[in-house]
């Protein structure tokens, strides 16, 4: 639709071109009717030939209209003016035709050098009209026809570069627009790859976690299994030969067992729950990994019991605990990281605190990533707080409504 808005635009301008010309030409043209009546051929000849440098001046191309080619062009044509009014006492005629110098001067040259030109040519054209004994009043009056020629192309002008102008930075716009538009669109898309992204994120975190307590499982629960099994391949002989040993070592057996039993329950548990609260597993995950990469301090601390968070949810903590704990990284040259969450009243909240080297002189402006999830807290109802703690570092805080009320056990101290 814009193809064909802007192909019909051009074929108008073009069109309105060509008309303007075409009238302009018969104008120039249209005195010549009287010399075909009354005029010898010599006179009708001349008249034509007078005619033709505005003719052509009209209908030149628009890439030979250099200024300086336009300038020659408007002295050369207004000489050969002047002079045929001098010669054949026509002066009446040359007064015409400076009309047509006078508009094409203001439309089509710089409107300083025009008004210099125009100015020159009213003033020499005066001098020229009273040596050919043109009347004082009639010079007068064509002189103040040319200067108000000037002024009615000039106002003409003005419009028309104002609705240049206009249409000009209407198409400006109009490209801004789509550019921002087709950007708008490839955010959106960017942003909708990045929401998935996180949710496969959340999934692999949750599949690492689950990996790391299996690896757990084995080695507490199967060492623990092997020196029963070994114990309870060596009880019939120490029942043969000491009772009472035999008896402790039947305790110790079933020691080993139940908190082998124990600990299976407890991860049984923990990887038995539904994808709707894998929040806590991928967070125990991330903050796995950066403590493993950091090199710094962190404590993690989450109270019993707490709900089972949407996916929605999840996905916001994750998100915002990943954002803080790469700031804490790249500026923020801590030793120890303190991560808090709880649930009060149906309100979920995380803080993350550093012993930084930010203090409360410090300006905290929060960066892109940080404002991208202060904008999501308050979409979801919450609100993200980023402030400079005593003596010196930053603590963030993230408070959101929680929308799951069914309870679970899931409290852990790391």
């Amino acid at each position: 639709m814009d193809i064909i808005k802007q192909t019909f635009a051009a074929v108008w301008l073009s069109i309105s071109v060509q008309v303007r010309n075409v009238i302009l030409s018969l104008l120039l043209c249209f005195s010549l009717v009287g010399l075909l009546k009354e005029a010898a051929w010599t006179e009708l000849v001349i008249g034509i030939l007078i005619r033709l440098p505005y003719l052509i001046l009209i209908w030149v191309p628009e890439w030979l209209r250099g200024n300086r080619v336009r300038i020659a062009a408007v002295v050369i044509i207004w000489i050969v003016t002047v002079s045929y009014a001098i010669f054949f006492n026509v002066a009446n005629g040359a007064a015409e035709f400076i009309f047509y110098l006078i508009g094409y001067l203001v439309l089509s040259l710089p409107i300083y050098t025009s008004l210099l030109l125009t100015t020159v040519i009213i003033s020499m054209d005066a001098f020229i009209f009273g040596i050919c004994q043109m009347a004082p009043n009639q010079i007068l009056i064509f002189s103040i026809a040319h200067a108000g020629t000037y002024i009615l192309f000039w106002g003409s002008r003005v419009k028309r570069e104002t609705n240049e102008a206009a249409k000009r930075h209407y198409e400006e716009l109009r490209e801004v627009h789509a550019q921002l538009k087709q950007t708008h669109e490839e955010l959106q898309d960017t942003h909708r790859e990045l929401e998935e992204a996180t949710v496969r994120l959340l999934h692999y975190a949750v599949l690492e976690e689950r990996s790391r307590i299996s690896m757990d499982l084995h080695d507490s629960i199967g060492n623990g299994l092997t020196s029963a099994i070994v114990q309870l391949q060596a009880l019939p002989y120490m029942m043969k030969k000491d009772a009472a040993e035999a008896d402790k070592a039947m305790i110790t057996i079933l020691n080993v067992v139940k908190h082998s039993l124990q600990e299976v329950r407890t991860v049984a548990h923990r990887m038995g729950s539904d994808e709707v609260g894998l929040g806590l597993v991928a967070l125990s995950s991330l903050v796995n990994q950066v403590r493993e990469m950091a090199g710094f301090t962190i404590k993690f601390f989450t109270p019993e019991p707490t709900s089972l968070w949407t996916p929605e949810t999840s996905e916001l903590l994750y998100r915002t605990l990943q954002e803080a704990l790469t700031n804490v990284i790249r500026h923020a040259q801590a030793s120890e990281v303190e991560i808090c969450i709880s649930e009060i009243e149906g309100k979920l909240a995380m803080s993350v605190e550093d012993n930084g080297i930010y203090s409360e002189e410090h300006v905290v402006v929060p960066g892109f990533g940080l404002s991208s999830m202060k904008a999501r807290c308050e979409r979801a109802g919450g609100s993200l707080s980023v402030e400079a703690v005593k003596p010196q570092g930053m603590k963030l805080t993230l408070n959101i409504p929680l929308h799951d009320t069914k309870d679970r056990t899931r409290g852990e101290k790391l």
